[in-house]
């Protein structure tokens, strides 16, 4: 007898319900870590976003301490100063005064080698001109100021003298004065007469007040053991902000104007 054999119903819907059961669980996983996935990168994001915001506001504060620094450092280093056609050859160096407790150098004293130091210095160097353009730009009145044709040139202007050749003529008057015996019969601004003299000494004198008094030198030496009672000593050695002089010098010989056959003597 023959048999019909027929599937299980149950057995199908228990298949199907696996089935089911298994993409639910699929799907469910996927969307777990696909959730998972857009948390993480949004905490990433949110990280990025917070490292550079972090960054950025480090540079900020970083330039705007830089700056305020740089500001205050310009306020206390840069030194205003009043025009001049000289300002161009400053340089700064630092230097260590040489001043012993008995002075001995090549500008001290009298003699044919220290005169010819003191005429490098100061006696040799030429006036120089300026433009009257110039000179009402160092607030300078040109009315009655010398007018001169430069031989060389032909370019006309108003002659004017560098304040440190004229100071240093100042300090090598006081100097030959000191060494009078020496230099008086020689001839020269220590053998005028004793009025004219004490004049042209007091000028000088005043001159370096004020220029001493302008610069208010602001920096400081210490006293040392022993100097020959056992008595500290002033050490003047200790190291200034200096403009070059050689540039200075090197400027205005470059710059001289030599005077004209019809200029008056000044």
């Amino acid at each position: 007898m023959s048999q019909m054999y027929k599937p299980l119903p149950v057995e199908e819907d228990a298949v199907a319900s696996r089935d089911t059961s298994t993409d639910h669980s699929s799907d469910e996983k996927f969307e777990w870590r696909t959730n998972k996935r857009r948390t993480l990168r949004s905490i990433a994001n949110s990280n990025i976003a917070w490292i550079i915001q972090t960054a950025m506001f480090s540079v900020s504060v970083t330039l705007f301490a830089v700056t305020m620094c740089s500001r205050a450092s310009e306020n206390v280093t840069k030194v205003p100063t009043t025009w001049s056609p000289v300002n161009e050859a400053i340089k700064y160096e630092i230097k260590h005064f040489d001043l012993a407790p008995i002075p001995d150098g090549p500008f001290v004293g009298k003699g044919d080698d220290v005169d010819a130091m003191w005429e490098w210095a100061t006696d040799g160097i030429p006036d120089t001109m300026v433009t009257k353009s110039e000179l009402l730009k160092m607030n300078m009145d040109p009315t009655g100021a010398l007018e001169v044709t430069d031989p060389k040139t032909g370019r006309h202007g108003y002659r004017v003298a560098i304040e440190v050749f004229h100071q240093l003529h100042c300090l090598n008057l006081l100097r030959q004065a000191n060494h009078k015996a020496h230099y008086a019969p020689l001839g020269g601004d220590t053998a005028a007469e004793p009025e004219d003299l004490h004049g042209h000494l007091d000028h000088c004198i005043d001159a370096l007040r004020q220029f001493v008094m302008c610069q208010g030198d602001t920096n400081v030496f210490p006293f040392r053991f022993p100097f020959n009672d056992g008595d500290p000593w002033p050490d003047y050695s200790s190291p200034r902000m200096c403009r070059n002089f050689d540039k200075i010098r090197d400027w205005a010989v470059e710059h001289g104007v030599e005077r004209g056959v019809d200029e008056p003597e000044h």
